[in-house]
């Protein structure tokens, strides 16, 4: 046998190990190639964010995969000790073993490397017509991902390559005799601390407590005081939730564990103690893995939902800031506008768009157009809005969306009564200090002279249903006149803030759902490592139970109640930790309340997925035991 065939054998024979491994990295290598297609797709990469996100992610991903790789080659060398040691005594020199360790990961990773090009060639154009889409191409033609194909070889064997020779490398650097008499059951020699148990607890709930912040008037106070702990929040929230987490599965666990077999009348009945005390074993030398499932998963999940609620929410936003379809504001010094104005009338008519104009004004004090105090009539805001608003003389009624006070100065010398607020009627960047006030005060400021007046001219239409229309209506409008800084006027087309703002975060839901896809095959790897090495190390133990008169019915049901606390206990600490993630966004005002909503159904999906790899790792795991106690 050659060393070659000695290396291929040494794999093929452990497949059951390797399964999940090579698994996720085909599915890692299939996500960087589609990345890479598209990226170098030359239709696409014209448009320069596109090409800049798939390079920063393809950047992201093979820093992913050399950590999850160092892990996982680091957790299966770990596992292989002996045999390592058993070899080096038989006269394997240390060279030998680390080329051995080399060319193993190799091959898996070439085999990875293989089968994840040919799914992203079957796949691949899919997601490249996707991004067309998301860019607004009619048409995309097909190209052979030459340069994908390259990038991904020299990117993933690089990665396998530099990870295999560093592994290979601590291998062979430590003594045979440790080698030899390293242990199976690596939690012996760990202990766990009851004070670290409780600080555990105690930093999660503190993290989970900070996401309501705006909520708990002695908090919020505190961070109102002190912009430096404000600007400190997300990396104090998020160290502390991670880190509670790890002291969580670290030390608690165990501490709740003791607890049960110390005051639990329970313990001693129905085999409790047999699966509660071997439970206590495996909790320890998985409590590492169980803490990167939780933040794989928590990260996938909210990721997720996240952008699921942000993309679903483009134009209820965008409509909430502009409620004009086309907004042409007319300033001090634009002599075109009953010009500009006729035109887009013009325009809207011959694309054939059902429109409503109405033109008011505005009066304005103040040289910064963002920041300068605005009045409105009454008259025109109800005429807008559908509201009966109606100030008395000397009083205003805020419109811009922000807490009234008493009174607001609107010249340097004129003071209004504040009456209330309303719902904002101006475009997001203009409504800052915006007010209805009643005829009678309006004519009394026009009269004084002191502030400037602007004319809007709105043409509310619905650019959901005619959204083509409206598009072909704005493109002709873009180049017809000057708008903006530094012109007399302002021309704003909805639809154009919703294409723009639906594409940017189409753009990254996009890559957040496959980075988030990555991040779950990773957690199931891990936790498929870990469950398949518990069952295997279980085997002589099942079948002692066996030979002491346990049941095979009896014994399945010891397992089963391991690995549910093993596998379902990082699933609940990641939807836990999902849902205080989110309700820090709605703490923000970044998401409303309605995203756990939204947080529901993409959850109950995924949790059900989740359950169904459970079941049938389970059912397999059953059927290896029932074969391995037949022979008894």
């Amino acid at each position: 046998m050659t060393f070659g065939q000695f290396v291929k054998n040494n794999v093929l024979r452990d497949r059951e190990n390797y399964a999940a491994y090579w698994l996720s990295s085909i599915f890692t290598v299939v996500i960087f190639f589609v990345f890479s297609v598209d990226r170098h797709h030359p239709e696409l990469r014209a448009d320069l964010s596109v090409k800049n996100m798939m390079s920063y992610a393809q950047a992201a991903i093979l820093i992913f995969s050399l950590g999850f790789l160092t892990l996982s080659i680091y957790t299966f060398i770990k596992k292989k000790r002996r045999i390592y040691g058993t070899l080096l005594l038989m006269g394997m020199s240390q060279r030998q073993l680390r080329r051995m360790v080399f060319l193993e990961n190799l091959l898996i990773g070439a085999g990875a490397v293989a089968a994840g090009i040919v799914i992203g060639l079957v796949f691949g154009h899919l997601t490249v017509m996707m991004m067309a889409k998301f860019i607004h191409l009619s048409e995309i033609s097909y190209v052979f991902p030459l340069q994908a194909i390259r990038d991904t070889v020299i990117g993933f064997m690089a990665v396998f390559a530099a990870v295999s020779l560093f592994q290979g490398r601590r291998l062979s650097r430590i003594p045979v005799r440790e080698l030899i008499s390293s242990r199976e059951n690596e939690s012996r020699n760990m202990r766990f601390h009851p004070v670290l148990a409780l600080f555990g607890v105690s930093l999660l709930a503190f993290g989970y407590l900070l996401t309501s912040f705006d909520r708990i008037s002695g908090i919020r106070f505190l961070f109102e005081q002190n912009e430096s702990l404000l600007r400190g929040l997300v990396p104090m929230i998020f160290a502390s939730v991670c880190l509670g987490l790890f002291l969580m599965f670290r030390e608690f666990v165990f501490l709740f564990l003791d607890l049960i077999r110390h005051r639990s009348g329970r313990y001693l009945q129905d085999g409790n103690a047999i699966w509660v005390s071997g439970l206590r074993d495996k909790l320890k030398s998985s409590a590492v893995t169980m803490f990167i499932s939780t933040v794989l998963l928590t990260l996938a999940f909210s990721s997720i939902i996240t952008f699921l609620s942000i993309m679903t929410s483009v134009r209820e936003d965008i409509v909430a800031m502009n409620p004009a379809a086309i907004l042409y504001m007319s300033f001090d010094g634009d002599e075109e506008a009953e010009e500009n104005t006729a035109l887009i009338e013009q325009t809207l008519q011959e694309n054939h768009v059902d429109y409503q104009a109405y033109r008011y004004d505005i009066l304005e004090y103040g040289e910064n157009e963002m920041h300068a105090n605005k009045l409105i009539r009454a008259e025109d805001y109800n005429h807008q809005t559908g509201s009966r608003l109606a100030p008395a003389d000397g009083q205003a009624i805020d419109i811009s969306g922000t807490d009234p006070g008493a009174e607001v100065t609107v010249t340097d010398t004129d003071t209004l009564e504040l009456a209330g607020s309303s719902e904002p009627l101006l475009e997001f960047n203009r409504r800052n200090h915006s007010y209805v006030v009643s005829d009678g005060t309006y004519d009394a400021f026009l009269s004084s002279g002191k502030m400037d007046i602007v004319t809007a001219y709105e043409y509310q239409a619905d650019d959901a249903v005619q959204a083509e229309e409206i598009r072909a209506v704005s493109r002709t409008l873009s180049g017809a006149f000057e708008s903006g800084y530094g012109t007399p006027r302002m021309y704003v087309a909805r639809i154009d803030d919703i294409d723009l703002q639906e594409y940017e975060y189409e753009l990254l839901g996009y890559v957040a759902l496959l980075f988030s896809l990555i991040f779950i095959v990773a957690s199931s790897s891990l936790l498929y490592f870990r469950l398949v090495n518990d069952a295997r190390e279980n085997l002589p133990v099942s079948r002692n139970l066996y030979r002491f008169g346990l049941s095979v019915k009896q014994i399945l049901k010891i397992q089963k109640r391991q690995m549910r606390v093993l596998f379902l206990l990082p699933l609940a600490f990641a939807v836990l930790s999902t849902l205080f993630a989110m309700n820090f966004l709605v703490s923000i005002q970044a998401a409303s309340a309605h995203i756990f909503v939204r947080a529901v159904m993409v959850l109950v999906p995924l949790i059900l997925v989740e359950l169904g790899y459970f079941f049938l790792l389970n059912h397999r795991f059953e059927s290896r035991l029932r074969a391995s106690l037949a022979v008894e």
